[in-house]
């Protein structure tokens, strides 16, 4: 555990401006949220991974921070599901900024007084990839509905230094905020997560319009509903309605545990690509549309709603893109972020 106790210093006019919203607003990737998530943070030999968190505030702002290693076990087969907690606190109207696998010493090295500096943060461990979740609290660790944070993902190729962005997905706190562990996202504490996902792709293996490189496609999902507490990972099982240029749909399912991270073809026909709804051999047009619907059952515990971002690469380049999606909605089942009791 990693632990940084500095005081808050506020001011008047900024907290009337980051105060809590008394009504629902949708998850976001260009306001500031209370929850921040990171659906992807990869570093291995290949690439690492830049973290970008700004504060949006006038005022210091403390967050607990949350890395979910969900790399594959190699006996097991199954995601690890290692939970490396710690707390930074954040400068007024400024970013922090780190590599993920090298992590913030835990004084400050580059001359900034201390309290201009968010404290030590543990690097991830070589092979991971899996996600970042960052919780508001105040000075005790108390979960606040301040909506105080922005971020961004850099993701590195180290061979060759080529980069690719996505903002990080930010879940606005609401005045209903209890202020214990156990974080709602009902539309009461924070807002509900998405009740579906629009996503504009190229099909896999689709020919680029400009050079005729093949083009492929990722999906990264990570469930809303977690306990870090008891160790449980979320789950959900994704529909998916996939539409092509004459309008045609075609239908997938994705069931989703801890993490994903999956070619869009290998979805629904990991074998045989080129079977696949979402390859361009089978649809015959450049580009599609899909739908993500969150599946809705009978659990009465929690949601499965999930966050999602999307990554695309050309064959026979260097660079690949990394995509935000379209949110649409508010989540019909309240999911619930169970966090570990502060030490």
């Amino acid at each position: 555990m990693h632990r940084v106790w500095i005081a808050s210093v506020c001011f008047a006019l900024a907290a009337a401006c980051t105060c809590a919203s008394t009504a629902a607003a949708e998850v976001t990737t260009d306001q500031p949220g209370a929850i921040l998530v990171f659906p992807k943070i990869v570093s291995n030999d290949d690439q690492d991974t830049t973290i970008q968190i700004t504060n949006a505030t006038g005022f210091r702002v403390f967050a607990r921070c949350f890395f979910t290693d969900a790399s594959i076990d190699p006996i097991s087969q199954q995601p690890t599901w290692l939970v490396t907690d710690f707390q930074t606190t954040l400068t007024r109207l400024q970013p922090t900024v780190w590599v993920a696998g090298q992590g913030l010493p835990a004084v400050p090295t580059d001359g900034r007084a201390d309290d201009l500096y968010p404290g030590p943060i543990p690097p991830v461990s070589v092979g991971f990839i899996g996600e970042l979740r960052c919780i508001v609290v105040d000075e005790s660790e108390r979960p606040i509905a301040r909506n105080a944070l922005i971020g961004e993902a850099t993701i590195t190729e180290r061979s060759n230094g080529s980069t690719r962005k996505y903002r990080a997905i930010a879940v606005p706190g609401l005045s209903g905020n209890n202020g214990d562990n156990t974080l709602l996202l009902d539309d009461v504490e924070y807002s509900s997560c998405p009740r579906a996902t629009l996503y504009n792709h190229f099909f896999d293996d689709a020919p680029d319009p400009i050079t005729g490189a093949p083009l492929h496609s990722r999906l990264i999902v990570v469930p809303c509903s977690v306990d870090m507490e008891n160790s449980n990972p979320g789950s959900s099982r994704l529909a998916i309605e996939v539409f092509n240029e004459f309008e045609q749909m075609f239908s997938a399912v994705l069931p989703v545990t801890c993490f994903e991270d999956t070619e869009l073809s290998a979805i629904d026909n990991a074998s045989s690509p080129e079977l696949s709804v979402f390859n361009f051999a089978l649809q015959g047009t450049v580009v599609g549309h899909s739908r993500i619907r969150v599946a809705v059952d009978a659990d009465t515990d929690h949601g499965h709603g999930v966050f999602v971002i999307a990554e695309e690469r050309r064959e026979g380049t260097v660079t690949e893109e990394a995509l935000n999606v379209h949110f649409l909605g508010g989540n019909l089942q309240a999911d619930i972020m169970v966090l570990p009791d502060p030490f």
